[in-house]
């Protein structure tokens, strides 16, 4: 099961793609919302919470910090900052952990790649943060950084090789063109391996069960 935002979205295709037979991928994700936007209390039917029949074997969590719905507001109805915001995300964080370990559930934590001007996700800090939070290796995290984002770095384009979606004489589009930094097919497909290559290394997925 993924959740996320509009990076999810573009990302999800991929997945299906890279993971092929080897999973049945369940969307939670919208340009736009929040990791608490996917809880009962908001979404109702479409809640997290709701998996604990099924357990699936993974969720991906891949929100990158939108603050622009009811659950990421303020008593005074406006968008959380500061230390307010970092808190909220962390005890959301938190308590999908705890949804997730009731249903046997592992979690992957993932950091999206930052945006124009080196800005880094308002999540990557918390994210990063939970495996420590969660020992034992149920909880994880992986940074899409040393691919799409090298250094911290905002990468436009990057070299490519034949076969990779978007690849044109050996060079691509990783990301959308200004003022957007979304990501083009080759991002979204490079996202997508970072994704898979973490379950590999989780012991998640066997090397090589995947097309």
């Amino acid at each position: 099961m993924v959740t996320g935002d509009s990076i999810t979205d573009q990302v999800r295709p991929h997945l299906v793609s890279v993971f092929g037979d080897s999973a049945i991928i369940e969307r939670r994700h919208h340009g736009g919302t929040a990791l608490c936007d996917w809880f009962a209390e908001q979404a109702e039917g479409l809640g997290l919470e709701h998996f604990s029949s099924w357990e699936p074997h993974v969720i991906v969590v891949d929100h990158g910090g939108n603050a622009l719905t009811e659950c990421m507001a303020g008593k005074d109805g406006t968008p959380l900052r500061g230390d307010a915001y970092a808190a909220k995300y962390l005890a959301d964080a938190e308590y999908l952990v705890e949804v997730a370990l009731a249903m046997n559930s592992r979690l992957l934590f993932v950091d999206q790649p930052v945006g124009r001007g080196d800005l880094p996700s308002g999540t990557g800090e918390i994210f990063r943060s939970m495996p420590e939070r969660h020992p034992g290796g149920l909880v994880r995290f992986v940074s899409t950084w040393p691919v799409l984002s090298p250094g911290g770095h905002f990468l436009q384009a990057a070299s490519c090789v034949g076969g990779e979606p978007g690849c044109v004489n050996g060079w691509g589009e990783l990301r959308s063109e200004p003022p957007n930094g979304h990501l083009e097919a080759l991002g979204a497909r490079r996202y997508a391996m970072v994704i898979l290559e973490a379950f590999v290394d989780a012991g998640w997925m066997a090397p090589g069960s995947t097309p």
